[in-house]
């Protein structure tokens, strides 16, 4: 029973590689096929000439003369031309390649080995088909006599039923590989269709050019207006439009290339054409040239031959003629293509022209502005002494430089002042809210810098900060901090910078012109009995004294003061009083300081009422303990 299960295993394999092996020659035949030049040059010329006319499709005419839009149209209409001609001319050409193989090309060869090896197959699973069907039958059969027998007749039939189930499974499996090997080879012959079927699937690439157009109205001519009037009159106008021009130059340039390109693989395809065609007529001259045969035979052959070239010179003239076709109308093409370069190339020339004026106006007006500044500024340090009006000048002479240095450059690069006013209003606004604390610091310092206003050396007083001012910005004011009772105040060694913008939002305390002095006073006891009239005397005599020093400099200021305030006013003197206070008596000098001085002046005084009370008994017994401070 082992030795009859293993022979039909043989067996079925043996069947299964007799039908399987012959089917691997198709897939191996297809693809082992070597493509002829012919059929490479068609197809290499085939796609370059779809390749240019896409170009031609996708290009745009760049901004320039009205008629550019003609050129471009006449352009690609000559190129849809020549690529019918084109695919006319290699369609010909594939058939002439078929008849003068004889059917050895590899469409006919392929077909029908194709055929054949499908009517194998078809015959071979047929065969396996009806071994399946004998196999299921004897196996029914068996199943039947299984249920009667018993025994060592029962062992027999049920291995004969199991061999015979195996081989039924083998041959199940061997039809489903003969099934995906059919389905394989329809699907390789059907995709290799050969050179027609090549051509054909890049004529399906374009179907725009073989589609049979709707009547539709003439196209209306492009506008004859001017070519600048949708273009800016600015200088990024300008620019752009060269650019454009570059980019159109470089366009066309690719296109004649491409146009080139087409026609040389046309050469090539139409020289061996030619070839044949003068081989062909060279034969017929000589079959004509040769004496007439006498006998009939004869004459009827030489008709045949005679037929058979005509046959062939008309099969070889219908390729060659439309590649000659094809030739000329790609010679027209590329001079309507230079007749479009030239167009760009006279835009491009006038763009680069008024490129450059423009620049050169540009780059005057940035001239003339500087000019005008340096001419400012050296005008102001000639003329103005005044280091505040200097200083003013040269500002005013730095906004001025800027907005107009800023009109230059608007008039030089933008065209469109309607947009750039809408623009300029958004952008203003949004600089507004975003920038308002340094925009009202700006607006400060023309106040701070006005009559009465903030200058270098002022004592002010400013959220909360007293000192002495050491520069005015355009947005900020830096002081030298102060601090102390009363007026009598020291820096603190620290820089206290404030934006100019507290002018609007809070008090600012500045010393005014004129008064850059403080009341100190000296303040003594005296006691019951004494001579107060003389102790009043000599402590006023005292500080008068010191006085004396600098009283020039406090009279100056005060005359400052009555012509910034038009009105007479009283100097500042020493003055004695006496105050009653809590039953006792008090004698108070006031005198007037200089700030800057206040402790040197003290100082003197505080010397001088010493020596003054110590050189008279009656003024010291009188006279308790002096003491000096800032009067309130």
């Amino acid at each position: 029973m082992r030795g009859l299960k293993l022979s039909a295993r043989f067996l079925g394999m043996t069947v299964a590689g007799a039908i399987l092996l012959p089917g691997w020659a198709v897939p191996w035949a297809i693809f082992a096929q070597e493509a002829r030049p012919e059929d490479t040059a068609l197809v290499r010329h085939l796609n370059a000439a779809i390749t240019w006319y896409r170009q031609l499709s996708s290009a745009s005419e760049s901004a320039g003369q009205p008629s550019d839009a003609f050129y471009l149209e006449n352009a690609r209409s000559l190129a849809k031309q020549a690529l019918q001609l084109a695919f006319l001319s290699a369609e010909t050409e594939a058939t002439l390649l078929a008849t003068e193989k004889g059917g050895g090309g590899v469409g006919p060869s392929l077909s029908s080995q194709t055929s054949s090896e499908q009517q194998n197959f078809a015959k071979s699973a047929a065969n396996v088909a009806n071994q399946i069907s004998q196999t299921q039958a004897q196996i029914e059969a068996l199943n039947g006599q299984i249920a009667k027998a018993s025994g060592k007749k029962l062992e027999e039939l049920s291995s004969k039923r199991e061999s015979l189930q195996e081989q039924l499974d083998f041959n199940k499996a061997l039809q489903e590989a003969l099934e995906k090997l059919t389905t394989f080879v329809n699907s390789s012959g059907a995709a290799s269709g050969g050179l027609p079927k090549e051509i054909d699937d890049l004529k399906k690439s374009v179907p725009g050019v073989f589609a049979k157009a709707p009547a539709t109205a003439a196209p209306a001519a492009p506008s004859s207006a001017s070519p600048n009037a949708s273009e800016g009159t600015g200088l990024i106008s300008q620019v752009s439009l060269l650019f454009a021009k570059i980019e159109g130059l470089r366009q066309v340039d690719q296109l004649l290339d491409g146009a080139a390109g087409v026609a040389e693989m046309a050469r090539q395809v139409q020289t061996p054409l030619r070839a044949q065609l003068r081989a062909t007529v060279q034969q017929g001259r000589d079959l004509t040239s040769q004496p007439g045969p006498q006998d009939p035979a004869s004459v009827e052959a030489n008709r045949r031959k005679m037929n058979l070239l005509t046959m062939q010179f008309k099969q070889i003239a219908d390729a060659t003629v439309p590649l000659t076709q094809e030739l000329i109308v790609l010679d027209e093409s590329q001079a309507s293509l230079r007749q479009w370069q030239s167009s760009i190339h006279s835009g491009y020339i006038q763009a680069l022209e008024t490129v450059l004026i423009r620049l050169a106006f540009l780059l005057a007006g940035i001239a003339i502005v500087l000019g005008i500044s340096e001419v400012w500024q050296k005008t102001t340090f000639r003329y103005v002494r005044d280091a505040r009006k200097r200083h003013q000048l040269l500002l005013l002479r730095r906004i001025v430089t800027i907005l107009l240095m800023a009109i230059v450059l608007a008039l030089g690069f933008v065209s469109e002042f309607t947009s750039l006013a809408t623009f300029a209003g958004f952008l203003t606004a949004g600089i507004a809210v975003a920038l308002q604390t340094v925009i009202l610091s700006v607006a400060a310092y023309f106040f701070l810098i006005g009559r009465h206003g903030v200058r270098v050396g002022d004592r002010i007083t400013v959220s909360g900060v007293t000192g002495d001012v050491i520069d005015v910005g355009l947005v900020r004011l830096s002081l030298v901090e102060l601090a102390g009772t009363g007026s009598d105040l020291h820096p603190t060694g620290r820089v206290v910078v404030v934006s100019n913008s507290v002018f609007f939002q809070g008090a600012l305390f500045k010393q005014i012109p004129g008064t850059a002095y403080a009341w100190h006073e000296v303040a003594a006891k005296l006691e019951r009995g004494s001579d107060y009239t003389l102790a009043e005397n000599k402590l006023l005599e005292a500080v008068n004294a010191v006085y004396s020093q600098y009283r020039e400099s406090l009279v100056e200021q005060h005359r400052s003061l009555e012509g910034l305030l038009a009105v007479s006013l009283s100097p500042p003197v020493p003055q004695a009083r006496l105050q009653l206070v809590e039953n006792s008596l008090n004698l108070v000098v006031r005198y007037p300081v200089v700030l800057h001085r206040e402790s040197e002046i003290d100082n003197e005084v505080a010397k001088r009422i010493v020596e003054v009370v110590d050189s008279l008994p009656e003024l010291k017994a009188a006279v308790g303990a002096p003491t000096l401070r800032p009067a309130t």
